[in-house]
């Protein structure tokens, strides 16, 4: 059997890849942006608004779910001593900052973010800032406490609060992250923060683009699009003027439409692969259960303008026949419709184009997954509806270190890993942190799979450091 014993020499720690993490926000000044816009304590003593920020971003980056987490690096020297810190903030005191905020040092803290996000931007090449998708979101978070301060009933009938999300699709960075009670609307608020959002976005992207659902296709945010220039595509609720819109079209307008392009799966033999059997659809026509089945889809559109507005817009259209087999075993078929009302210029995407853009708005419900159970952003560690919008601020520089990191240090490919890949591949690492001449060295164990792409990273993120 092993023997257990105590390592006298030097101090080690299971996050030896928060030295990434630390060292890009570092190089981008997170610590500085934040102290000089957020003024919540009186005094600094021990700490400044960064340090609570920070260290909050930092126990969700490495795997923690709550502020009671944060003791797993208030207790590691090896932690303190990485982070240039004498201490660090106990659950209690995290706690008690996070309801010190009020709605003017929450709007200076998003500003401060905004103001690194720039930095990072500036970073990347001229290639990687030609286009930017904007998504837009919402999402139930349940609480089980029935004191928790802005909670109530949702539109699915579930007690909690309703987060808006908004997210730029190609570099996967989380641009606004909205605590907000449980019954609001959707797009409450939204244009508000698009209203700063697209000029920041506009100023640093060539191309700009507008992604939301249904519940985000408001007047607002087309005049808003329009006015700066910016292209959008939003889902559009079914309307009796929709459903007249598509009686008056001929026949000739309607074209054949493929969701997916089709791609052949071949194997590295060069032979097809075989499609695995639908045994849903097989199990639901045994035990008799509704089943549809689409046979075909079109697509067609026409000009259209919005009620109170100058905006020339296209209305695209989508039409699905579906093989619908009910209970009792009967078949027949129905059509049903869908609608997409864009701005974007035929030249730029045809008909069916602005369909499959306008529905890869989807991938956006992966962030959504991955900020609850990836990072566990969306916990809602106090009482207080404020308090736990600044916890999720928290969350959003610790999702964006992760993204900024993909894209200026990291392979590009890790952009789309879930959390616990990312963890596992550059956070949890084995390391010595120990101080030699006068410099904090981060030793990591070279039996590592990812060691070589650490320290490719590391080494790109000190060259990055001096243009700060």
């Amino acid at each position: 059997t092993a023997r257990l014993e105590m390592d006298q020499r030097a101090d080690t720690t299971a996050y030896g890849g928060l030295a990434l993490a630390h060292g890009l926000a570092t190089a981008l000044g997170v610590a500085e942006a934040i102290d000089e816009h957020v003024e919540v304590l009186k005094l600094h003593m021990p700490y400044h608004e960064s340090d609570h920020l920070l260290v909050q971003a930092y126990n969700l980056f490495v795997g923690g779910t709550c502020l009671q987490d944060l003791q797993n690096l208030q207790d590691a020297e090896s932690i303190k001593r990485l982070l240039g810190a004498v201490r660090l903030p106990d659950p209690t005191t995290a706690g008690d900052f996070l309801r010190r905020f009020q709605a003017q040092d929450v709007e200076a803290l998003q500003t401060a973010l905004d103001e690194v996000r720039v930095r990072a931007w500036s970073c990347l090449p001229t290639a990687k800032r030609r286009r930017a998708t904007i998504d837009m979101d919402s999402t139930i978070k349940p609480v089980y406490g029935e004191c928790k301060q802005g909670a109530d009933f949702t539109y699915n009938r579930k007690f909690g609060y309703h987060p808006l999300l908004v997210t730029l699709a190609e570099t996967g960075e989380c641009l606004r992250l909205i605590n907000r009670p449980g019954n609001v609307p959707s797009e409450a608020g939204i244009a508000r923060e698009i209203a700063t959002v697209l000029p920041l976005v506009s100023e640093h992207f060539d191309r700009v683009y507008l992604r939301g659902d249904s519940k985000f296709c408001r007047r607002e945010l087309v005049t808003m699009a329009h006015q700066q220039g910016a292209c959008f595509a939003f889902v559009k609720e079914q309307s009796p003027n929709l459903a007249a819109i598509v009686e008056s079209l001929p026949r000739t307008a309607w074209t054949p439409f493929h969701s997916h392009l089709e791609k052949k799966h071949v194997s590295k033999t060069g032979r097809t692969r075989k499609k695995r059997p639908r045994r849903k659809k097989r199990i639901a026509k045994q035990r008799g259960y509704r089943n549809l089945r689409t046979l075909r889809e079109w697509v067609a559109e026409t000009d259209y303008r919005l009620t109170d507005t100058d905006v020339e817009c296209r209305l695209v259209i989508k039409r699905k026949k579906l093989e619908v087999r009910d209970k009792q075993g009967r078949l027949f078929t129905e059509y049903r419709y869908q609608y997409v009302l864009s701005n974007i210029p035929a030249c730029e995407m045809d008909t069916a184009e602005v369909v499959r853009f306008a529905y890869k708005r989807c991938h956006q419900e992966n962030a959504i997954e991955q900020l609850k159970n990836g990072l566990g952003g969306l916990r809602m560690p106090t009482g207080e509806l404020r308090a736990n919008g600044v916890f999720m601020l928290a969350a959003q520089i610790a999702w964006n270190l992760r993204a900024w990191l993909s894209l200026l240090a990291l392979p590009e490919a890790t952009l789309r890993w879930e959390w616990k890949w990312f963890r596992q591949a550059f956070v949890y690492v084995g390391a010595r942190v120990v101080e030699h001449a006068g410099r904090v060295v981060v030793r990591l164990t070279r039996s590592h799979r990812w060691l070589a792409e650490i320290l490719r990273a590391h080494e790109r993120l000190r060259r990055l450091a001096p243009a700060f």
